[in-house]
């Protein structure tokens, strides 16, 4: 069982390799990243963006925004020298953040920390979003969402029985968030908008090996 598990990872993993193109624009680095799965990541390998901007370090086959560790408080951010333009809206640092907490679940937040309202910023960059149909309000912030249990296909997700804001994600399951959103209380968040991706609940090693390879898959083991 386990080794069929992990060959569908490697597969779905190549596959998702084998997809990647060459990013050569801010928006189109959006796209990647609002797919909020391995292509972000990926794509970072060969981009061609504006110097001074994101500062890359290798995550073993990947690249990612450098940064201390996902788990050390005060080393989750990285501020860009240069902020990246992306359809008007100017993106001053990237975060990436991870814990787990008891009875409750894992929790994996990255995206970007950016100027403007969380309502000004999504009509700028809802053109470049993937399935940007289902990319809505929800209350104050924008959200496309999906949910899945462990044990569906890895790269299977849902669109219907979400959990909904503000609903701990039930055990078993996985919620997948595209958000925009007001920056929380932390000095690098507070006074601006977060553009991020989240995966909150069961979130599994094997989860972790596909959609994050910037991560140790067993990081919150």
């Amino acid at each position: 069982m386990f080794r069929s598990l992990f060959s569908g990872v490697a597969l779905l993993a190549v596959a998702c390799t084998a997809q990647a193109r060459t990013v050569t624009t801010p928006e189109q680095l959006l796209t990647e990243f609002s797919r909020c799965d391995a292509h972000f990541f990926e794509s970072l390998r060969d981009a061609r963006l504006p110097a001074g901007t994101l500062r890359l370090s290798d995550y073993g086959s990947v690249k990612a925004p450098t940064i201390m560790s996902p788990l050390q408080e005060g080393g989750t951010y990285q501020h860009f020298e240069t902020p990246l333009i992306v359809n008007g809206v100017r993106m001053v640092g990237y975060y990436n953040q991870a814990q787990t907490i008891k009875d409750v679940g894992n929790f994996l937040f990255w995206g970007f920390v950016v100027d403007g309202s969380p309502q000004e910023v999504a009509a700028k960059l809802k053109p470049l979003i993937v399935d940007n149909a289902r990319f809505v309000s929800q209350g104050k912030a924008i959200t496309r969402a999906e949910i899945r249990r462990v044990g569906d296909p890895i790269g299977q997700w849902r669109t219907e029985g979400l959990t909904g804001p503000g609903v701990a994600t039930p055990f078993g399951f996985v919620d997948r968030v595209l958000m925009v959103d007001a920056g929380d209380t932390s000095p690098s968040l507070v006074g601006h908008t977060t553009v991020f991706c989240s995966l909150q609940g069961t979130v599994t090693a094997p989860l972790l090996q596909v959609y994050r390879p910037d991560l140790n898959a067993h990081l919150l083991d």
